[in-house]
């Protein structure tokens, strides 16, 4: 059995953050979610952040038991504002392990 799938997993790494044209502070969240499947909307993910941690969850991989949510840890108080960023987490997603991928059928001509 897998065991990604039975534990919580541990911190992801920190939140990042940027600053607007006015000095706004503003949350950079991953724009893909954990496990690199789909790419994160405003439909279809759900940020909360609360006791010094951000949790990105995407809500399609929500369904599958699997370890579906980023956690970020935050040095801030939630900012009003937040934007998605494919760099700030790319190193971040590529220290994840990879999910084996099912075998393929081979087809013979």
């Amino acid at each position: 059995m897998d065991r990604q799938l039975l534990e919580p997993s541990q911190m992801d790494g920190k939140l990042t953050y940027r600053y607007d044209s006015i000095g706004g502070l503003v949350a950079v969240l991953p724009a893909r979610c954990k496990l690199g499947r789909h790419a994160l909307g405003h439909s279809q993910f759900r940020a909360v952040v609360q006791d010094g941690e951000a949790r990105i969850s995407c809500l399609a991989c929500a369904a599958d038991d699997s370890d579906h949510a980023w956690r970020l840890a935050t040095t801030a108080p939630a900012p009003s504002q937040a934007e998605l960023s494919e760099e700030r987490y790319f190193e971040l997603a590529l220290r994840r392990p990879q999910a084996a991928l099912p075998p393929t059928a081979v087809q013979h001509a």
